[in-house]
C-alpha cells in the first residue's frame, strides 16, 4: 500500500463507474443468454481545477510514487464517501448482526446500531457502505431503516467477495477506496503563467 491519495487539491468534478463483468452467448435461434462472471469494480475519473506548480506538487510527487499502475492506495472521495442517510458516524457504530456471519455472495445482511432507536433512512440507497476486515466497497440498493432496538438490514451490490463475521463493523462514513492507477503513463499538463492540469484515472484493487 503506497499512502492515501492527497484530499488537497481537491476535485474539480468526479465520474463514478460501475464496471461487471456479463459474458452472453447468441443460438441459432437468436435466443441470448447471459451470465455475470460475479467481479464488479469501482472506477473513477477526476478532474482537478488548474493549479499553480505549488499547489499540485505534493499530488504529482504521490503519483510518481505509486510506479504507475503497480501501487495500491487508498482514496477518499468528496461527498460519497459519506452517508446520504441521518445516522451519524461519529456517534453511532454499526455491526454485523448475525451468531453464523455470512458466506461469500450474500446480498442482504441484518445489522445492529448503538446506540438504539428508531430511525428512518438511517443508510439511503446509493451510499456506499465497506468492512472492517476486507477493503471491498459495496453499494446500498434500498434505504435502511433501523427500529427501536437499532435493528435493521443492509442490501446491496455486488454480492460479498469474502465471509463476514458476526459484530463486524460496518463502515457508513468516511469510506475508503482502495485503488491504482489505470495507467502506466501519467500526464501533466504545464502551461503558461504557472498553470497545472491533471486528469485522474483510477480502478478498485481488490
Amino acid at each position: 500500500m503506497s499512502g492515501t491519495l492527497p484530499t488537497t487539491p481537491s476535485f474539480q468534478t468526479l465520474n463514478i463507474s460501475s464496471e461487471t463483468n456479463t459474458s452472453s452467448t447468441t443460438s441459432v435461434s437468436g435466443r441470448v443468454q447471459r451470465k455475470t462472471q460475479g467481479v464488479q469494480r469501482w472506477s473513477f475519473t477526476a478532474s482537478y481545477a488548474p493549479g499553480t506548480r505549488a499547489t499540485m506538487a505534493p499530488l504529482m510527487a504521490f503519483i510518481t510514487k505509486q510506479q504507475g499502475s503497480f501501487g495500491s492506495f487508498t482514496a477518499k472521495l468528496p461527498v460519497y464517501s459519506d452517508t446520504s442517510g441521518s445516522l451519524v458516524k461519529a456517534t453511532h457504530t454499526m455491526l454485523v448482526n448475525n451468531v453464523g456471519g455470512y458466506p461469500v455472495s450474500t446480498k442482504s445482511i441484518a445489522v445492529d446500531v448503538t446506540p438504539t432507536g428508531v430511525t428512518t433512512g438511517a443508510l439511503k440507497a446509493g451510499d456506499f457502505i465497506g468492512f472492517g476486515l476486507h477493503n471491498k466497497v459495496y453499494q446500498l440498493v434500498a434505504d435502511c431503516d433501523l427500529n427501536g432496538s437499532g435493528q435493521g438490514t443492509l442490501t446491496f451490490e455486488p454480492g460479498l467477495i469474502a465471509t463476514i463475521a458476526n459484530d463486524e463493523t460496518v463502515v457508513y462514513g468516511d469510506v475508503q477506496f482502495t485503488c491504482k492507477l489505470t495507467r502506466d503513463v501519467q500526464e501533466f499538463s504545464a502551461g503558461m503563467g504557472d498553470q497545472v492540469r491533471y486528469e485522474l484515472d483510477i480502478i478498485e484493487d481488490v
